[in-house]
């Protein structure tokens, strides 16, 4: 019976995995700045080839976008191309990012910002997920700066840069934060005219003397955390930057900067 037992073992020992260990790839992993393994290279890189450059690569919303406007494109020639770009609601969206050469106020109040779809809550309604819901203008904005006093100090020659923030930001800040006073309406005032390709080396202190703090993230531009050239899902408008005014310029953001 010993013998059979020992030779049992022995036989079972054949099939049992290596004792020997091994290291592990993942060990050998970079960490990435989230504190996760990274699969992939994190530095920056440049390719003769955008779409193999790192830095240059597009984000997944403008990735959205490019398709949708190569899946049109073999419809017509390129003038063509063009009408459904006009047919859609958006049509009006590259006329109201111009400015209508008035100054920063009179642009804010009828200042189109970016188109909504209805998501997931559209399906109760009989929509569409990806149907215009509408457009988060800057109406709240506008009355504030009213409000609080802060238009007196917009009426010079300027230049200012104003950060505007959606109504729906304000909506937020409000319900989370509570009423909205002349500092935090100050704060998305800066002095000077900063185009959405230098806010990354402009000097961003507000109207009210808070610096504002700059960061460059997921390819995207941060101020206060608010995206600078925010895109949306669809082929509706994204978020208004670089809006000429005759005394200054207009970037519109989805976030209160005091939050």
């Amino acid at each position: 019976m010993k013998f059979v037992a020992l030779s049992l073992i022995a036989s079972a020992s054949a099939f049992a995995p290596s004792a020997q260990l091994s290291r592990t790839s993942a060990l050998n992993q970079h960490i990435g700045s989230g504190g996760m393994a990274d699969t992939r290279n994190p530095e920056a890189s440049v390719n003769e080839d955008p779409r193999k450059s790192i830095s240059a690569a597009p984000s997944f919303e403008e990735y959205l976008k490019q398709r949708a406007a190569q899946d049109g494109a073999p419809a017509a020639a390129a003038p063509a191309a063009a009408a459904p770009v006009a047919a859609a609601p958006v049509a009006a969206a590259p006329a109201a990012a111009t400015g209508t050469g008035g100054d920063v106020l009179s642009t804010l109040q009828s200042l189109q910002g970016p188109g909504e779809v209805w998501g997931a809550d559209g399906i109760a309604v009989g929509k569409e997920e990806s149907d215009l819901r509408g457009y988060d203008n800057f109406g709240k904005f506008f009355d504030l700066i009213q409000s609080t006093g802060v238009a007196a100090e917009l009426q010079g020659a300027g230049p200012f840069t104003i950060f505007a923030p959606t109504d729906p930001a304000i909506a937020s800040y409000e319900t989370m934060r509570g009423p909205v006073d002349a500092r935090v309406v100050k704060m998305h005032i800066v002095p000077g005219l900063i185009s959405s390709a230098d806010v990354s080396s402009a000097d961003l202190t507000s109207l009210g003397g808070e610096k504002l703090t700059y960061r460059y993230a997921v390819r995207k531009n941060f101020v206060n955390d608010a995206i600078i050239g925010e895109k949306t899902f669809g082929p509706y408008s994204d978020y208004p930057i670089d809006v000429a005014c005759s005394n200054g310029v207009i970037h519109g953001v989805g976030l209160c900067f005091a939050m």
